[in-house]
């Protein structure tokens, strides 16, 4: 009996039913041109970047998801960043940009813009030494309404003093919107830069 059921498994197998990937994710997730669940869409932001597909992220030589963005409490309270990454410079061991995306299955909101800032924040004093410079952030959302556009400019912008003698004075704008929109046809998100 057991020989037959590891006959049958493996003929199922030989048709991809049973492989695990973030596009069998994706479809087991879809409704129509959207995403119900924010973990398929994690899942298959993180493969578009890992395999070089994504223009958009850019590369990262290190990505990943649901990492802690808070002090330490309970579990429960802890805040998360969706996806985290971060670029090394080339030839050595020292991190010169880092990643952060918040992800929205549904449209984004203005509370988004400020939960990404708070993230931002975060890895400004944990990760890059108070060099807003080093630090890039993403909204991935099914759409933007207009008043969270034009709050991007508001909200997605900081005024810092960087260097220690001279002192500068820098802004970051790396803020970017992206609207995402599910193929069914080529079982593939696309994205969409606002």
């Amino acid at each position: 009996m057991e020989n037959k059921y590891h006959q049958k498994l493996l003929q199922q197998t030989s048709k991809n039913i049973y492989i695990f990937n973030s596009k069998n994710i994706l479809k087991l997730a879809s409704s129509g041109d959207t995403i119900k669940h924010e973990m398929a869409l994690e899942a298959e932001i993180i493969d578009y970047i890992s395999s070089a597909r994504g223009e958009i992220f850019g590369n990262w030589d290190y990505i990943s998801h649901q990492v802690v963005a808070s002090p330490f409490k309970p579990i429960d309270y802890m805040d998360k960043m969706d996806i985290f990454g971060y670029r090394r410079i080339s030839g050595y061991e020292t991190i010169s940009k880092y990643l952060v995306i918040e992800i929205k299955k549904d449209d984004a909101d203005i509370s988004v813009l400020s939960q990404v800032m708070k993230y931002v924040d975060w890895i400004n004093q944990e990760y890059s030494f108070g060099d807003y410079g080093m630090i890039t952030a993403f909204v991935v959302a099914k759409d933007f309404p207009q008043e969270v556009i034009s709050e991007k400019e508001a909200i997605g912008n900081i005024t810092y003093i960087k260097g220690i003698r001279p002192v500068e004075s820098a802004e970051w704008k790396d803020l970017t919107l992206v609207k995402y929109s599910y193929n069914e046809l080529i079982g593939e998100l696309e994205f969409t830069v606002i």
